[in-house]
């Protein structure tokens, strides 16, 4: 068994990121974003037993 303790340093979004599709000759395109929410932490001690 592992036991990790940590801290949480922040938590957020990330930079947008643009996801575009497009198929030629057709006249269709589709732009979306997309933010990822994320948590960002500190291991402090790993304990094995």
């Amino acid at each position: 068994n592992v036991k990790i303790v940590g801290e949480i340093l922040r938590q957020g979004r990330a930079k947008k990121v643009i996801a575009f599709k497009m198929k030629r000759r057709k006249g269709f395109s589709k732009k979306q974003g997309h933010r990822q929410s994320f948590t960002a932490l500190k291991i402090k001690e790993i304990h094995v037993q």
